[in-house]
């Protein structure tokens, strides 16, 4: 009798610890676990700088503008580039005819093959001279990589510029993200696909998150992993910078 009652009793604590593990391990769609903030961040965003020195000569855009993908809306005077522009497209020109004028006159028989493919070599070599000068000269203007908006622009008209100094800040106008570190112990669930909860605190309104992404490692020190989730619902009013707080999905 002794021994089936210590079987019991075993049984009963096992159980018990089972039923634990399987709430611990359970969906948080109980909405037990404490919220998260978040940060809104842009679809696409482009901090554009000056890859070398220069002295703006127009800033075509303000603050908020949309923009439409290709228009330019910085420009750096580079009117010595310019100059040597003209100057290594004549010497391509140039290079050109002589190598024209070698190659009938060989035909003729009046000039040596090494003469045509000297004059040959010369046109390859002033049309690479002419592509780095259009290379530097691509620098010069910064141009919108995709449709967007200025979130801030960092140069005025006749400043100079350092290299590596700040132009302009340009995001995308798609819907905006949510990025989050929540904690390790949610990648039970946590799956592509998974929702939360969402309020913005600027608005105070309220949406559904959908996880999109999560990252290859988890913060050993904070023991967080950083997702990021698609907004559902009407997003006009979230701009990046805001932030929130998220909670499990309740469904």
């Amino acid at each position: 009798m002794k021994t089936l009652m210590g079987l019991s009793a075993v049984l009963v604590l096992g159980l018990g610890c089972s039923a634990g593990v399987l709430a611990q391990n359970a969906p948080a769609a109980t909405g037990s676990q404490a919220p998260v903030r978040f940060l809104v961040v842009a679809d696409r965003e482009s901090p554009m700088s000056a890859a070398s020195p220069g002295r703006v000569s127009k800033v075509y855009v303000q603050l908020g503008d949309s923009v439409a993908k290709g228009k330019t809306m910085v420009a750096f005077d580079c009117s010595d580039l310019d100059a040597k522009h003209d100057a290594a497209d004549a010497e391509y020109k140039a290079a050109q005819l002589r190598y024209e004028a070698k190659a009938k006159l060989q035909g003729l028989q009046s000039a040596a093959a090494l003469e045509v493919e000297l004059t040959a070599a010369d046109v390859n070599r002033t049309k690479g001279q002419l592509r780095i000068i259009d290379a530097q000269l691509a620098q010069c203007r910064f141009v919108a990589p995709f449709d967007g908006r200025v979130a801030r622009v960092h140069v005025k008209e006749g400043q100079g510029v350092a290299a590596g100094a700040p132009v302009i800040d340009f995001v995308g106008t798609g819907t905006p993200k949510a990025r989050l570190n929540v904690p390790s112990n949610w990648i039970v669930w946590l799956k592509p696909g998974a929702h939360l909860d969402a309020t913005v605190d600027e608005t105070g309104q309220r949406y559904q998150l959908t996880v999109t992404r999560l990252s290859g490692r988890v913060d050993a020190v904070s023991q967080t992993i950083e997702i990021e989730a698609d907004f559902t619902g009407d997003t006009s009013r979230v701009l990046p910078g805001m932030s929130g707080r998220a909670t499990p999905g309740k469904g």
